[in-house]
């Protein structure tokens, strides 16, 4: 993912903690330069269980219903969906006696996961600051 985005992430003061998230995001990168398919499925799936409550949400598929982004962040977003597909397949398919055919062709352009975080660091509400104590003259 957009490491400047990552960086905003990581300087976001915010209520909720983001060491998860950034975290997977960090091993999907990783794993992504690495050229591992099965791992990349299995992390994007991880993004999209872990990102709800920043919008105020309980699942993946709430986000997609009821938050209001952008015609094209929307059809991002909305095609990130498609891949949980994917990414059960890597997780739950067992041994067969035919090939397992998944590759990095099957994941989502980078487009797509850098529009959500992006959404993920707007939303996420900040910690108050506290202000300074009046002190009368």
């Amino acid at each position: 993912m957009d490491e400047a985005l990552i960086a905003d992430l990581k300087a976001k003061n915010t209520v909720l903690q983001l060491d998860k998230l950034l975290a997977l995001v960090g091993e999907l990168n990783t794993n992504h330069a690495d050229r591992h398919p099965y791992a990349c499925q299995m992390l994007l799936r991880a993004i999209l269980d872990h990102v709800p409550p920043a919008f105020g949400l309980r699942t993946f598929e709430q986000v997609v219903a009821n938050v209001a982004f952008g015609k094209t962040d929307k059809a991002y977003i909305r095609k990130l969906t498609d891949f949980r597909n994917s990414a059960d397949d890597a997780l739950h398919r067992p041994m067969s006696t035919r090939p397992s055919r998944l590759s990095m062709d099957d994941l989502p352009p980078r487009t797509y996961i850098n529009a959500l975080l992006q959404h993920v660091l707007d939303s996420l509400r900040t910690v108050p600051q506290p202000t300074a104590p009046v002190t009368a003259p």
